[in-house]
Order: structure tokens, then sequence, then C-alpha cells
């Protein structure tokens, strides 16, 4: 007895929703792609409960006759392809015909059209994949589909769902993927009656940027267009010094799909060169135009990927495109704080910066603005190569990191909110570990840092990184970036756990930030939370967040970069009802001294002797050595003494 069988429709439906439809933006996507394809000028999403209860898509697309409209919810019927050699010349989003089976086998679906030269639309209903009913209605021209219940029938699927505003997040994101490629077509997307941006149709997509991610982050970008050997580059790129703590804003696009692509985001890297510090990403919204033969789009079941026929060659065309627009680009200005000493910074003072007269080709403005930092631009001579910038000799006050620009940071949690269930739970920060002042590490003890013993003796500083330092122990090396992020971590440790509430230093003059929809929305839903770090803010409504107060602990020199940071750690790791300390640390890492920071004799004993006080002194908040020994009998060893 054959033991093979032809899967029924229904069934092979759902294992194709589990491809096609992860989650509610899943269905967002393939509904607004399909808007897309038949031509909308005008585009209207509506969510209740995240997607779980309702997404509606109505755009004023083509439509379609009765006879497509019953046509489309079968599996593989489609009107983008019609041939074998159409497979390898893709123009249009949708083309293997699964995504409205796939969500109709998932949902209560219903689905209204019309033509515009039709006096009347159709009108089908399905359930969970089965036919209801048919007929004739009366209903704008266009499309307009609801999918209710999403994964009712599969309730093993709707338990991986995540939190609303988790799912509301990917929503909006998929819509603005959709959005940016298209500034010609009007979007408006609204959450349970909320209006979360409604983006009209324009020519330039500048005005869209705007909306979607706030003024500063659209005026920190740079215009691209260049075109070589049949591939062309336009978009926008962050001017130097504008960069965020991942490669989430880097949001790529080829023939209008949003793609992610390893061969794209090389070229962006090998364009910038030497001007981005490491683990630092610069925004981008870069559109890739080239012949559909020219790559592969039918990879991934959720087309999310793309195989060029050449990658190397993608990579060069986008390198060069980078280049052009940094280096025809005006040199911003930047302003400087007064400078302050590491000592004092330690103890919480704000950011500075010293000039260099033998760096002219640094532009500084001589103005002081809280917000502001300064951020330093590399000289280019005609015929020249992008290289790494000369280091500057600065101090830094806690989270405000050296050279970095007040917008850095970004948000894309994926992890439950951390006041979604109970706004009212106190911080658990965790509870340090009892200090153990004999614990060694290669031979050095805390005595061997605090300098009391007599036989401590700073040597100087290998490249502005690390310290050396001869002490009885034999050589110290210690970098001075993982030592001062132990420092930061442990203040922060310690302000936790002493109050109930973070110190506030008040803003003499509040600082005005733009930031994207999305980060607004986890300000306003997670407000009271840091406010427990020490954050005073206020909304002003559409982008703009006031902030009136900042932690005592932290610097006024960087407030809008510190909070982003802030803030896409949190989301990133933030638990229920409690705040991860991790992520603080990783917050505090980034206002730590640098590497090639230029620190006087009595700026490293200080630091050295806030380490010696430090419950763990011998390792940063990630792990990473703090200090390492070289021995004497080490050294003699190697100089061939025994």
């Amino acid at each position: 007895m054959s033991v093979i069988r032809v899967l029924p429709e229904n069934i092979s439906n759902r294992i194709a929703a589990g491809e096609v439809i992860e989650r509610p933006a899943s269905v967002v996507k393939e509904l607004v792609e399909n808007s897309l394809d038949a031509g909308a000028t005008s585009i209207r999403v509506t969510i209740e409960g995240a997607g779980s209860k309702l997404i509606g898509v109505t755009d004023d697309g083509r439509g379609m006759d009765a006879d497509d409209a019953l046509l489309c919810l079968e599996a593989h019927a489609t009107s983008k392809i019609s041939s074998e050699k159409d497979i390898h010349e893709i123009i249009t989003y949708g083309f293997r015909g699964e995504a409205m089976p796939s969500i109709a086998s998932v949902s209560r679906f219903s689905l209204r059209t019309r033509l515009h030269d039709e006096p009347a639309g159709a009108e089908v209903t399905v359930r969970g994949g089965t036919f209801v009913s048919s007929g004739p209605t009366g209903c704008a021209p266009g499309t307009e589909i609801t999918v209710r219940d999403i994964f009712f029938n599969t309730p093993a699927r709707k338990k991986f769902m995540r939190t609303k505003s988790t799912e509301e997040k990917h929503i909006q994101e998929a819509l603005y993927l959709m959005a940016l490629p298209h500034p010609e077509v009007a979007f408006e997307l609204s959450f349970d009656g909320r209006q979360a941006f409604s983006s009209p149709a324009h020519k330039s997509l500048l005005p869209r940027i705007n909306t979607f991610f706030g003024a500063d982050f659209a005026n920190n970008m740079l215009e691209v267009d260049h075109e070589a050997n049949g591939i062309r580059v336009s978009g926008f790129i962050a001017r130097h010094g504008f960069t965020r703590n991942s490669r989430r804003e880097q949001r790529t696009f080829v023939n209008g799909r949003s793609v992610e692509s390893q061969a794209i985001f090389r070229g962006l890297r090998d364009g910038y060169g030497g001007m981005v510090e490491k683990g630092r990403f610069p925004p981008a919204l870069i559109f890739i135009s080239l012949d559909p033969v020219l790559v592969d789009v039918n990879v991934h079941p959720a087309k999310k990927e793309v195989r060029f026929r050449s990658d190397w060659h993608v990579s060069g065309v986008v390198a060069e495109a980078v280049r052009k627009a940094v280096s025809t680009s005006e040199t911003p200005t930047v302003n400087i704080a007064p400078e302050v000493s590491l000592s004092s910074m330690l103890d919480g003072a704000r950011v500075s910066y010293t000039r260099r007269e033998e760096h002219p080709e640094f532009s500084f403005r001589d103005e002081c603005d809280n917000d502001e930092v300064v951020t330093p631009v590399m000289a280019e001579e005609p015929g020249t190569t992008w290289m790494p910038m000369p280091s500057v000799r600065r101090s830094v006050s806690p989270l405000a990191g050296p050279g970095r620009n007040p917008d850095d940071g970004e948000i894309e949690p994926d992890e439950p909110s951390i006041t979604d269930k109970d706004d009212d739970i106190p911080v658990t920060p965790s509870a340090p570990l009892p200090r153990q002042t004999t614990t060694s590490v290669d031979g050095i003890t805390v005595s061997d840092l605090n300098g009391k013993t007599g036989e401590f003796k700073v040597l100087g500083a290998l490249d502005d990184t690390y310290i050396m330092i001869s002490s009885r122990a034999g050589l110290l090396i210690v970098d001075q970036h993982a030592a001062h992020e132990r420092v930061m971590f442990e203040k922060i440790l310690k302000e936790s756990k002493e109050n109930s509430s973070a110190l506030s230093q008040q803003l003499l003059i509040p600082i005005t930030l733009e930031l994207s929809r999305s980060e607004i929305s986890f300000l306003e839903k997670n407000v009271k939370y840091l406010n427990k770090l020490g954050y005073e803010l206020d909304f002003f409504g559409g982008n703009t967040a006031i902030v009136n107060g900042v932690p005592h602990l932290f610097s006024q020199g960087n407030v809008g970069g510190a909070l982003r940071d802030i803030i896409s750690d949190l989301s990133e790791t933030g638990r229920t009802g409690t705040i991860d300390l991790e992520s603080v640390a990783r917050s505090a890492c980034k206002a730590a001294v640098k590497a090639h920071d230029n620190l006087t004799e009595q700026e490293i004993r200080n630091l050295l002797g806030q380490m010696s006080e430090c419950i763990m002194p011998f390792c940063c908040p990630h792990g990473r050595p703090t200090v390492i020994c070289i021995s004497t009998r080490e050294l003699e060893k190697r100089f061939s003494r025994r």
C-alpha cells in the first residue's frame, strides 16, 4: 500500500502560510505589495489589536472583476507572470500567487473590489481557507481587503506573536519599506483608531523621510546619485559622524524591493572607508536600479534576499556612489564645549574637546550647544582616498562618547515593552558582588592599581590606548576604554542600589529632540522607567520630545545620542517590569574614554584609582579584560635570562 499521498489544498495552503505569513506585518507587506502592483496612488492601512483583530488595506488601484476576485484566492494564481522567461525578469513585487490563499487560510478573510469602469464591484468571503460566499456589492473603485482574527485556526502559531507594541512596530516598519521607494503614492496608517502617520504623495522623498524619521535625521542625510555599468545608485546616506549602534537603519532596495544584501552593505562600508568608528553604522536609504536579468529575487520565501549575478560589481558601484556623495558634501560645522579634565569628568562633568592646531583640517564653530558635539572631518585632497581620521586630544564625560553625533542610536525592539504589564513595578538592579580585595588575575591585585605600595609608576601610553605601568607584579597594560567602562558601570550599579530613583540634573535650557515615530512611541510607553534613570521628558506632539533633565552621572553634552542609545539598549534587552543593568552598562560603555584619547598622567592615575575601588576591576561589563600583566619572570624568560 502506498504511503505517499497528495496533501489536501487546505493543508498545503497552511504550510505555505507558515513560510509567507510570519506575523501580522507579513500580511500588511503582501497586501500593500499587491496594491502597488495594481497601480494604486493612495493606500490606507487600518490595524486593530496589533493586527490580531483586524488588518485592513484599502487602495485605489485598478481593481478586479468578479472572476478575478475568485481566482486570486486559488493557489499559484497570479497575473504577474505567464511563462518561465518571466521568472528571470521579475519587475513586480508579487509573482508566486501564494500570498492571498495563504492569508485566507489562517484568517476570516473578506475582499471587496471594483474596476474603475464598472458600475458595481464584487465581494468574496473566506473563513480559514473555506469558501463562504461571493456576489456583487457596492464599493469604491479599487480593492479593499479585510483580514480578521489572524491565526484563529492555528493557535500554536498565534502563541508565537509578540506583544502589542512589538507587532505594531513591525507593521510600521513594513509599511516604511513599502512607502520609501514610492513617494508618489500616498500612505496612511492607523492603530486602533489612532493615526500613526499620514504621508501625502510627493515628487521628492525628503518630506517622507522627515515624516517617518524626524527633521534631525533628514537634515543629516546626503543625496546619492551615481550610475556606472548599467547600475544606478540613488537615495540618501548619512553625513560623517551621524551613526547608529546597529545596521537596522541601513535600508536598502533593489528595483524598488526592500532587501538585505551583504554586497550592498559591503559597498556602504567601503565607501565610508575609515571615517566610521568600528561598531557604528551610518544610516542609509539606498535604491539600486538594474536590469532584472542581473538579479534573482526568487531565493527566499518572503523575498527578503536577492542574488546578484556579480556581487563585487554591485559593491564597487555602491562604494563609489558613497565616496562621491561624501567627498562633494559641505564640511559640517560643529560645536565645542569648555575643556575639562578626566578627573572632573569621572565625577560627572560635561563633555569637552581640545583643539589641536597641528590639525588645521578640522573645522569648528565656536558656539556652545548642549545637543551637539565635535565631529572631526577629514580633509581630502584631489586624487586621495579616505583614511582613518587623526586622533584629537579630548576629555570625555559619562555617556557622551567622544566624536559622536547627538543623533547616534536607534530603536528596533523585538522584545516585550518594559511597561507592557505594570508601570509601577520598581527598578530591580542586580545585586553587586561582595568586594574581594584579595582577588588577583595574572598575579595582579587591587593594590597594584592604587599606587599605595610605592612601586607604582606610569610609564606612558601605547597608541593613546594602552596604559603602561611598572608595578611590583611586573609590567601592567591597561585598556583605558575597558577600564573606564568598568568604572562607569559600577557607578550606575551603585546609584541604582542606593536610590529608589536616580538623581536628575535639570537643564538650564531644555533640549528639543526630533525623533522617529517609533522612538517617540517607545518613549511614551516607557517614560516612567526612563524617569527612574533620571531623565525628565515631555512630549510636544508629532516627532518632538523635550528633555528637561538628565541623570546626574551623565553628561549634558550629547543628550540626543545618549538617550537614543539607552532607548535602543532597553528596548532590545528590557524585560517586563525590570530594567536590565547590562543594557545600562552598554550605554555607559559608549560614554567611556575611547581608544586614542590622549590622557595626562594625572588623569591616568585618577582612572586607575577609581578602578582600584571597583568590585570587579579586572574585566569590563562585557567580560573583556581591563588589564593584563607581563611579569618580570616572563620578561627574563623572553630575554633568555633564565
